[in-house]
């Protein structure tokens, strides 16, 4: 059977998984806000920064063509947006997603102005009856179009969705791990990027690597107590105690969050690489650009009465927004 995938938003992760999905013979309908950047890609139908060369299965829409295409009972929709468009997107075209009957996305995080996960966006704007389906993992562009080893977690709340995006999606190097646990894999891809900084912030401060495992672990304890604290009000989404461990131990957290802790090229990790002597968090976020873990120690803070006290989260807000000490809070942390 021959998929449809509409991708709202044209990142380098989301047009890495709109070559993956059509070269393994789907169709893919990209939707992108800039219509010179429609123009181009129509026309060069290449994008040179992943050496990607468009195959005919692909093509680009302006957002504004969602009033004139076709319903499809076959189509999957998938946002594949920032954390900060992700709300945009469901609000702007309400109309469209009410419509759906599934909504998958890969945007990592949480809406930063409401405090929102991404299924509580779809669930209060739209309808909790839509299926949602979240990927989510230890995953970068260029490696899925290289085609090296990946495996992801899918985490859904219907197995009939999960199954059909797995029989569209995977292959020998592109593996994933089912779950329903949907909160507890965006609890992990919100907690990953937090850190991530205070990895950095250990490495730079001459702490062995064993306290970045003890962090991980810190952090996959707080991950528990977040989501248990969550599901407390959202019975719905609620897993048992055996699936949590699981999720703490999957792709999407342990995995993801080893990356992310470990790897440079993590923009968390680069700005607690710069967490030493005298510093100017200003000037080192404006250099190295949007730090998602930075805006979610905010978030989480401020939602603390939803989201529940964090050790890890508490650490970084000292360093992050009360200029405390880095090694005086670390030293805590770790005592």
């Amino acid at each position: 059977m021959i998929r449809t995938f509409r991708i709202f938003g044209a990142g380098e992760w989301g047009l890495a998984v709109a070559n993956h999905l059509s070269c393994l013979g789907n169709n893919v309908e990209i939707f992108l806000r800039d219509g010179n950047k429609i123009n181009e890609f129509s026309a060069q139908r290449a994008y040179k920064n992943l050496d990607i060369s468009f195959n005919k299965n692909i093509i680009f829409y302006n957002f504004s063509d969602l009033n004139i295409l076709p319903e499809n009972k076959n189509t999957f929709n998938i946002i594949a947006s920032s954390s900060s468009g992700f709300s945009g997107i469901i609000n702007s075209y309400q109309e469209y997603f009410k419509s759906c009957e599934s909504i998958l996305w890969l945007t990592k995080g949480l809406d930063h102005s409401s405090g929102l996960l991404f299924h509580e966006i779809i669930d209060q704007q739209l309808s909790p009856n839509i299926n949602k389906c979240i990927i989510s993992g230890p995953s970068f562009a260029k490696d899925l179009v290289s085609a090296k080893p990946l495996k992801v977690s899918l985490a859904s709340s219907c197995d009939l969705l999960s199954n059909s995006v797995i029989e569209a999606m995977e292959t020998e190097n592109f593996m994933f791990e089912k779950t329903t646990d949907i909160i507890g894999v965006e609890v992990s891809g919100v907690m990953k990027n937090i850190s991530a900084i205070l990895a950095g912030a250990l490495t730079v401060n001459s702490y062995p690597d064993e306290y970045i495992e003890e962090l991980i672990a810190l952090s996959q304890r707080d991950i528990k107590s977040i989501v248990r604290k969550i599901t407390s009000q959202q019975k719905s989404y609620r897993v048992s105690e055996e699936d949590l461990d699981k999720t703490v131990l999957s792709p999407a957290c342990y995995g993801d969050m080893h990356l992310t802790c470990y790897f440079n090229t993590s923009r968390n990790r680069q700005l607690g690489l710069k967490i030493i002597g005298t510093y100017n968090l200003e000037k080192i976020i404006k250099k190295i650009g949007t730090v998602e873990g930075y805006l979610s120690t905010l978030t989480l803070n401020k939602h603390e009465k939803v989201f529940g006290e964090s050790r890890v989260v508490e650490a970084a807000y000292k360093i992050l927004y009360l200029d405390a000490k880095p090694k005086k809070v670390l030293n805590k942390l770790f005592n």
